[in-house]
C-alpha cells in the first residue's frame, strides 16, 4: 500500500486558475463490498448520476448513487459465464434507456443487456475465441447505434456491428486492423480535428523483437466514407516500445488532443499535437520520468478542477498534476488505478476500484458537467466533442466508452474551470454532424443536453437544401446558391475565433487552403438572413 497523500496544498497561479493538490478519503462505509476484477462508474438507470458497478461470475453488484449522497445497493444474481477478467465498456446498445455492458474475458466476448426497467440482465455470448484486452463501445459506422471493438491479445482484434434487437455481429469490414497479435488498448479519438472518430491501437507483444509490427502502435484515421487508413508513421505515433495504455486529452488547452503513453521498455512518451494531427515527443520537458516502468493503467481527468487535465497512472507517483504549461508534478496516492466518476455529485472526480471507493475531498475551484442524450446519434452521445469557452480560453472533452487499460469511467463530460465564474458558451459536435450551441450555462452544475435542442444556425436556406461542397475540402468551398458573388463571409473555428474574412468569388466559392485541419463554420448574410454552415478542412 502506498502512503496516503498528506493534507497539504501546493498553491500556485496558472493562467489565473487556482491549482490545488487533491486528497482522497476511503468511503467504503457508503457502499457494499461487491467484488469484480474491473470497475465501472457510469449511470446505469438513467437518472444522470454516476453509479459504482462491479461484475463477477456470480452477478452484478450496483451501488446506485442517490441525490442525497447515499447509495442504494443492489446485487443482481446471475451466472455470468465469461466475467470481465481484462476489461469492460458501457453504453446503451439497444436504446432502451438502460446501460448495457461488453465484457472482455480471456476466452470469449460477452454482452450484458439490461431489460426494459434495468432490473435484470441477459448475457449474449460470442463463441469465437478471443483473448480480450481493452473493449470499447463506439458508433464505428456512424449509423446512430453503438458498435463494439475488442482488442485481441493473440490475433486480429474483433469489431462487432450492431444489427439492432440486441444482435451484435463480428464484422471485420467495420474497421480492418492488422491480422496480428499484441493488441492491448484501443481508444477512439478525433486526433486530427476533422469531425469524425479515429482509433489509436496501443500494442505490446511479449517476446517480440524491436521493429516487429506486433508491437508497433497504430493510428486508424477515419476517412469519412466508412473506411479507415493506418497512418501512425506519418504522424509520429508508431511507437515500438512495448506500450500498455495511451491517454488522449488536450493537456495544454489549445484545441487538439495530445497523448501520454506508458511503455515497458523504459521509454514512456508524451506526444504534443501540433494542431494538424502530427505529434512530437516532449516527455523530456514534462517532469514525468520516461524510464518509470510497470504501468498498465493510464487515464486522464481534472482532479483539482483547475482547468487542466491531470494523469492517473500506475507509475511510481500515481497522480501527475498538470501545471498548465505542459509540465506535471507527481504526487502519491493510496491507489493507482480505478474507474473515474463523480460519485457524490460535488463536481470533483472520485475513483472506484474493486471493493474500494475513494472520494475526492474537493476544493474551492469551480466546475461544470454535461450528460448527453443522442437522438440521431447514439443514445449516450459517445464520440461527441464538447467545447466550453470562457475567460480562460477554451477546453475540449470527448465522450468515450472504454479508456485506460481495463476499467470503465463515467460517460459524463467533466470540466474544471478554476476560479472563473462564467462559462460564455458550450459547443457540442455530435457524431451525426448536428451542432448544438448554448450560451451562459450555469457553473457548479450538471447539464443534460439533448441532441438538436440548441442547433447552431438553422435557417430557411439550409432547410431548403443550400449546401457547401466538397465537404470535407482541401482548398475551395463552393456554394450551391448562385449570384452571391461579393458577399462578405466570415469563417470561425470551433472555439468561436474568426480565422478568415473574405468575400465570395464570381465562381461562388471561397479559398480555405490556408486553414489547418479541423471543423469550421461559414457565416454570411443573404436576403437579410444570417446563415451558418459547417465544413471540414483536410490536407
Amino acid at each position: 500500500m502506498k502512503k496516503l497523500l498528506l493534507c497539504t496544498f501546493a498553491i500556485f497561479m496558472v493562467n489565473s486558475l487556482l491549482s490545488q493538490v487533491p486528497t482522497f478519503a476511503n468511503r467504503n462505509d457508503l457502499i457494499e463490498s461487491y467484488q469484480g476484477t474491473q470497475s465501472i462508474t457510469v449511470d446505469m438507470n438513467g437518472d444522470f448520476l454516476d453509479d459504482f458497478v462491479r461484475v463477477s461470475q456470480s452477478g452484478i453488484g450496483i451501488d446506485y448513487q442517490q441525490a442525497d449522497g447515499t447509495f442504494h445497493s443492489v446485487f443482481i444474481a446471475m451466472n455470468i459465464l465469461y466475467p470481465p477478467t481484462w476489461s469492460v465498456a458501457a453504453g446503451d446498445i439497444d436504446s432502451n434507456g438502460y446501460t448495457d455492458l461488453v465484457l472482455g474475458n480471456g476466452q470469449r466476448v460477452s454482452f450484458l443487456f439490461a431489460n426494459e426497467d434495468g432490473t435484470a440482465f441477459t448475457e449474449q455470448l460470442h463463441n469465437d475465441y478471443i483473448f480480450s484486452q481493452r473493449s470499447n463501445l463506439v458508433d464505428i459506422d456512424n449509423d446512430g447505434d453503438l458498435d463494439a471493438f475488442v482488442c485481441h491479445d493473440v490475433d486480429q482484434s474483433h469489431p462487432y456491428r450492431n444489427d439492432g434487437n440486441q444482435v451484435m455481429v463480428e464484422d471485420q469490414s467495420l474497421i480492418q486492423t492488422l491480422n496480428l497479435a499484441g493488441n492491448y488498448q484501443s481508444l477512439w479519438v478525433d486526433y486530427d480535428n476533422d469531425g469524425d472518430t479515429d482509433m489509436y491501437l496501443t500494442k505490446c507483444r511479449q517476446g517480440s523483437s524491436p521493429g516487429d509490427p506486433e508491437r508497433t502502435n497504430a493510428m486508424y484515421r477515419n476517412n469519412g466514407d466508412g473506411t479507415y487508413s493506418e497512418v501512425a508513421a506519418s504522424i509520429n505515433l508508431n511507437d515500438n516500445e512495448q506500450s500498455w495504455a495511451t491517454v488522449f486529452q488536450d493537456f495544454d488547452n489549445d484545441g487538439d488532443f495530445d497523448a501520454f503513453c506508458v511503455n515497458h521498455s523504459g521509454a514512456n512518451r508524451f506526444y504534443e499535437n501540433d494542431g494538424a494531427g502530427v505529434f512530437t515527443d516532449i516527455i523530456a520537458s514534462t517532469g514525468i520520468d520516461p524510464t518509470d516502468l510497470g504501468a498498465w493503467e493510464n487515464q486522464g481527468g481534472d482532479f483539482n478542477n483547475d482547468g487542466f487535465v491531470d494523469i492517473l497512472s500506475e507509475m511510481a507517483r500515481e497522480l501527475y498534476i498538470n501545471n498548465g504549461d505542459m509540465t506535471f508534478t507527481g504526487y502519491d496516492l493510496p491507489f493507482d488505478e480505478g474507474a473515474i466518476g463523480d460519485l457524490n455529485s460535488d463536481g470533483y472526480l472520485d475513483v472506484g476500484i474493486g471493493g474500494n471507493l475513494w472520494m475526492n475531498d474537493g476544493g474551492s475551484n469551480n466546475w461544470v458537467k454535461f450528460f448527453l442524450v443522442g437522438i440521431e446519434s447514439n443514445p449516450n452521445g459517445i464520440g461527441a466533442r464538447i467545447t466550453i469557452n470562457g475567460e480562460w480560453g477554451s477546453q475540449i472533452r470527448e465522450v468515450r466508452s472504454g479508456t485506460g487499460y481495463s476499467h470503465m469511467s463515467s460517460l459524463t463530460a467533466h470540466f474544471g474551470i478554476g476560479t472563473s465564474t462564467e462559462i460564455e458558451s458550450v459547443l457540442i459536435e455530435w457524431p451525426s454532424g448536428t451542432i448544438d450551441f448554448i450560451e451562459n450555462v450555469d457553473i457548479n452544475s450538471q447539464h443534460v443536453f439533448i441532441e438538436g435542442e440548441h442547433v447552431l444556425g438553422t435557417s430557411n436556406f439550409a432547410l431548403n437544401g443550400i449546401s457547401l461542397y466538397p465537404n470535407p475540402t482541401t482548398s475551395m468551398v463552393n456554394f450551391s446558391l448562385k449570384n452571391i458573388e461579393g458577399t462578405p463571409v466570415r469563417v470561425i473555428d470551433v472555439n468561436g475565433r474568426t480565422v478568415l474574412k473574405t468575400t465570395i468569388s464570381s465562381d461562388s466559392n471561397i479559398n480555405v487552403e490556408t486553414l489547418t485541419n479541423g471543423v469550421y463554420f461559414v457565416q454570411l448574410q443573404v436576403e437579410n438572413k444570417d446563415l451558418n454552415y459547417k465544413f471540414v478542412k483536410k490536407q
